[in-house]
């Protein structure tokens, strides 16, 4: 059964980008009351809170940096069976070096979002409500949550990057990948347009094209990978109740 949808619509007017770091608007339909804006991989990490009137805020700063560096840390130590570790540019993108042109492929790579969606809950209460996307429709939202059920959509999700010094991916690659029904095939390229500076960096992440089957199920066959300086105009932040 699919997990229940309440899109928050926001006011375009009423949502301020800080500099590169600090997002703030107002979410209409928010039915709990206060809480807290969620992520990390081992434990989770706050980056933002929602008031009871909606008014929300998300700050990122270099103390979540540590934080996930701490709790990959803690992770390891408790952990026999796999270690975890920060990615870098190199291997996060590149799928094909002579196809793609990329600078400083050792820089270590942190993102905040978990796979673009962001938590929503109360650390203390030990209580999650769900999380939202930053997307650009809930139909995409929805069939990317749904991963693995192979009912792929056009649009996009914004996740934010943080860096120490300057890296960039430029370029595509493709391979051929075939369809759950082992018969039909397709290529599947990404594209990056990715100039990532010092601090803080928007990325967006969208399914341009997509190859369906002849059963209907449906595939990613270009996928978009670039930087942004602010937030696209149609950006709207998508809730799913837990």
């Amino acid at each position: 059964m699919k997990t229940p949808l309440y899109c928050l619509f926001i006011s375009l007017c009423s949502i301020g980008l800080h500099a590169q770091n600090t997002l703030s608007g107002n979410l209409s339909g928010w039915e709990p009351a206060n809480a807290q804006i969620l992520t990390g991989m081992n434990a989770p990490i706050q980056i933002g809170t929602i008031a009871e009137n909606g008014a929300f805020t998300i700050e990122l700063t270099k103390d979540f940096v540590e934080k996930t560096l701490q709790g990959i840390d803690g992770f390891n130590e408790n952990s026999d069976d796999w270690k975890a570790s920060i990615s870098n540019v190199g291997k996060a993108f590149s799928c094909n070096s002579e196809t793609v042109e990329i600078v400083n492929s050792e820089e270590p790579v942190i993102n905040v979002a978990n796979f673009g969606n962001y938590g929503l809950g109360n650390i203390d209460e030990r209580k999650m409500y769900g999380s939202f996307m930053m997307v650009n429709n809930q139909e995409f939202g929805s069939a990317f949550k749904a991963f693995g059920k192979y009912e792929t959509k056009k649009g996009y999700y914004l996740d934010w990057y943080y860096f120490e010094n300057a890296a960039s991916v430029n370029g595509e690659c493709s391979m051929e990948s075939y369809a759950l029904n082992q018969e039909e095939s397709y290529m599947a390229k990404n594209i990056y347009e990715l100039n990532f500076k010092p601090g803080w960096n928007i990325v967006k992440y969208e399914v341009v094209e997509v190859f369906e089957d002849r059963d209907g199920k449906t595939y990613e066959s270009v996928a978009l990978w670039k930087t942004l300086d602010e937030l696209p105009a149609d950006v709207q932040y998508i809730y799913f109740a837990k």
